[in-house]
């Protein structure tokens, strides 16, 4: 599979990368359904994805925090459709992280960078939430063994239909927690199927951005 990125702008792979932060701000101060081309942060290509934890999950684990995403749920979506990615964290620092919904940016193989999707977008053209609740048993399962010794800190970021009451915009996880949630993107120009990913995580505590880098089925 071609790519625009390059092995000589490739950072070396690790659980976190030095992105600047007012890169990312621009594109969320764009519309949330659309990309803004702000170039790549560094390619994938096979010897630099993330390693992988279940068959669908990917995951870096640096000294601070453990960053997983699922792309279980993604490998059903059709053409056009918003994509659900899961995504499971836990606080391997010694204080608190806050996270919010201005925190996840996905980036794709030609630099295109897309926000969240809009809470109302998602509740007027998604109907797969629940599904996906379902399809992320295992990954749950598998953070609920890594982390037995850590607590569990719900996160919705989208709730289902009927239950905006439990939107939570911004977590703060205390030392030794984890958590469980669906991220949902617009559907990228250049697709979404055998293509390869990167998902930048911003952390109100720690001043590089961590990325996490997948292939979606």
């Amino acid at each position: 599979m071609g790519s625009q990125w390059t092995a000589a702008s490739r950072p070396p792979r690790a659980g976190r990368m030095s992105i600047p932060r007012t890169a990312i701000l621009a594109t969320l101060l764009g519309a949330a359904a659309c990309a803004t081309h702000l170039g790549p942060s560094g390619a994938p290509g096979e010897a630099d994805i993330s390693p992988k934890l279940l068959p669908f999950v990917f995951y870096e684990s640096g000294s601070e925090l453990f960053t997983g995403v699922d792309g279980r749920a993604a490998q059903y979506v059709k053409e056009g459709e918003i994509v659900p990615l899961g995504l499971g964290l836990a606080n391997l620092s010694t204080g608190s992280l806050t996270l919010n919904r201005e925190s996840f940016v996905l980036e794709c193989e030609d630099g295109s960078r897309y926000p969240l999707v809009a809470l109302s977008e998602f509740n007027r053209d998604y109907k797969r939430s629940r599904t996906d609740a379902r399809l992320a048993d295992t990954f749950r399962q598998a953070l609920n063994a890594r982390f037995a010794s850590y607590a569990f800190r719900s996160w919705r970021l989208f709730p289902f239909k009927g239950e905006v009451s439990a939107k939570i915009d911004e977590i703060e996880l205390a030392r030794r927690q984890w958590t469980h949630t669906y991220l949902y993107f617009p559907w990228p120009a250049t697709g979404v199927h055998g293509k390869e990913f990167v998902l930048l995580v911003t952390v109100k505590q720690i001043p590089e951005t961590l990325v996490v880098r997948f292939t979606l089925k």
